[in-house]
């Protein structure tokens, strides 16, 4: 008889058929799991990564999703929360531990914050070349993405053997990395082809020689937004100069994550941030202005 763990994991990322409601409630019906062991209760991205058809499904008769990491990319899905028995329905629907294996890995939710979520990633083992997914599964996943209004981009490229992620070469910066920053040279050697300014929202700390940026606050940020011609050769560089783990985990003094903020000309655009837990900046001052420039004339001034 299956026994839950007590330490399961509360939530699972789908960025394939798990998205699609009546592809869920469809293997249910066949397999007897009770269809409301999972939730979707938000969108999220799964940063660093690439959708790949690059594996064959017996039960689907073709190639089904996987993900591989792709530094500077990222994909979309949707969180699931997930019971008990939810999991144990997971593991038989993806053929885990065989074919799936579970992976954490860290989810940006839509207001920049962070989510620990097990994505199903095939076994090394059974990856191969490209497989074409039969057109049922790929309507499937078609049809969950436009529920929960995701863009389909990287399923289709993906289905054709292309690069199957969103690449982002965008970087909001508010502090040292701007202009006439300490650390803005360093930067620049990794390729930038625009410097656009550029508004986000959160709180911003004086930590001395350099500020931090929390999310959840609606207080206007100011900053720039570095365009790089080559992603993933800036972001190591970014990573180390602020101290962030890669994938978007927590372990790092900053975390690099994905936020929406607002360029010179009025358009909303995402960039990758690097932010910091509140917890992490003790009776560091608040920068009332938000803006590092200013403040740091202030305290010139002083």
């Amino acid at each position: 008889m299956y026994k839950p763990c007590p330490m399961s994991p509360r939530y699972s990322f789908a960025y394939g058929s798990n998205t699609d409601t009546q592809d869920w409630r469809d293997w249910c019906a066949r397999t007897g799991h009770d269809p409301a062991a999972i939730r979707p209760i938000s969108t999220g991205i799964l940063p660093d990564a690439r959708l790949t058809f690059d594996f064959f499904s017996q039960s689907r008769g073709g190639g089904a999703l996987n993900f591989q990491s792709r530094l500077g990319g990222f994909i979309e899905g949707v969180v699931l929360e997930v019971s008990a028995a939810g999991w144990q329905a997971l593991d038989q629907k993806e053929g885990a531990p065989r074919a799936y294996q579970r992976r954490t890995r860290h989810i940006i939710l839509p207001d920049g914050a962070a989510l620990e979520a097990i994505a199903y990633q095939v076994t090394p083992e059974r990856q191969q070349g490209f497989v074409a997914p039969p057109a049922i599964y790929l309507a499937a996943v078609r049809r969950g993405f436009a529920a929960h209004g995701l863009h389909p981009q990287p399923v289709e490229a993906a289905a054709r053997d292309e690069e199957g992620c969103h690449l982002l070469p965008d970087v909001f910066v508010y502090g040292t990395l701007m202009q006439g920053g300490f650390w803005h040279a360093p930067a620049a050697k990794a390729g930038i082809t625009a410097i656009t300014p550029a508004q986000a929202t959160g709180t911003l700390f004086d930590l001395g020689d350099y500020p931090a940026l929390t999310l959840g606050d609606p207080s206007p940020i100011q900053g720039e937004i570095l365009t790089f011609q080559d992603i993933a050769k800036a972001l190591p560089i970014l990573d180390e100069i602020e101290d962030a783990a890669p994938d978007g985990s927590p372990s790092g003094m900053y975390r690099r994550t994905i936020m929406t903020v607002t360029d010179q000309a009025g358009q909303r655009r995402r960039a990758w941030a690097y932010v910091i837990p509140l917890e992490s900046l003790g009776a560091a001052p608040i920068i009332a202005s938000g803006d590092w420039r200013v403040h740091q004339r202030q305290k010139r001034g002083s």
